[in-house]
């Protein structure tokens, strides 16, 4: 048996990853250990020990001429291999930034704003640049419109909260159902409604509900021919989010052995 995937990076930014269990458990599972910055500029110092700001000639043929697009990518340095990062919750990731920004009366000033959704942006732009599987997290929080309906958003203060998405191959809410048992069945909505208003599937493939496992996404991934998957979970607390990431790392059936055992 060989797991999933064998090097996960998880930020925890608000103590959620007791969820998966203590520090040794969770190293054990992911291959690295939790890390856990607690500001906007202690993140930042530790991608800038981790990853390498490259610009990458990417050569393609049109008719009879080469293009050559300059592409910036952030590269996990030499010895650091990487599968997925994670980033649990980008919502409290946001907040210490913005915390950075307020005046003394405790307020952000209108030119504070700007500031916020640049540095989210470019944050974002930067993240997505790096050649792994990504899963960002974000709590949820209703949007009331005037034409009275409530839709769900990401939690993030300022104007980024509306085009979050756009940097995503899927975004999927959390949703849980009762079960058998008194028991909760945790599930993804990735069918977009004036509900889940930024519901996505770029594959096109995927019903509008599926269980919370990564295998799903993953595999749907695979399929499209992509060589990894950006996603998007949006969710209350307790509905999944970080639990959920337990399925990165699931064991899968070794089939080259099988088919030699057969």
């Amino acid at each position: 048996m060989s797991k999933l995937l064998n090097k996960v990076l998880f930020f925890d930014f608000e103590k959620g990853s007791k969820t998966l269990g203590n520090n040794t458990l969770i190293e054990d599972l992911f291959g690295y250990p939790v890390l856990r910055p607690d500001s906007w500029a202690a993140f930042e110092a530790t991608i800038a020990q981790l990853f390498d700001i490259k610009i990458m000639n990417i050569k393609k043929k049109l008719a009879n001429i080469d293009v050559v697009e300059p592409t910036r990518v952030l590269l996990p340095k030499e010895g650091v291999p990487l599968d997925a990062l994670v980033l649990d919750t980008f919502s409290e990731l946001a907040k210490k930034y913005q915390r950075t920004l307020v005046g003394k009366d405790g307020k952000l000033k209108i030119d504070g704003w700007g500031k916020l959704k640049n540095a989210i942006d470019m944050k974002m732009e930067d993240i997505t640049r790096i050649p792994c599987h990504l899963i960002v997290n974000v709590h949820a929080k209703k949007d009331n419109l005037d034409d009275g309906s409530t839709p769900l958003i990401p939690y993030i203060d300022g104007s980024s909260k509306e085009d979050l998405a756009k940097w995503f191959d899927f975004v999927v809410y959390t949703k849980t159902v009762p079960a058998p048992g008194n028991k909760l069945k945790f599930m993804w909505h990735i069918n977009k409604t004036s509900t889940f208003a930024h519901a996505k599937d770029r594959t096109q493939t995927l019903p509008a509900e599926i269980p919370q496992d990564y295998r799903v996404l993953l595999d749907a991934a695979k399929k499209a021919g992509w060589p990894n998957a950006k996603i998007l979970v949006i969710g209350t607390p307790g509905s999944g989010k970080t639990k959920s990431l337990e399925t990165l790392v699931q064991e899968i059936p070794d089939t080259k052995a099988k088919e030699e055992k057969s």
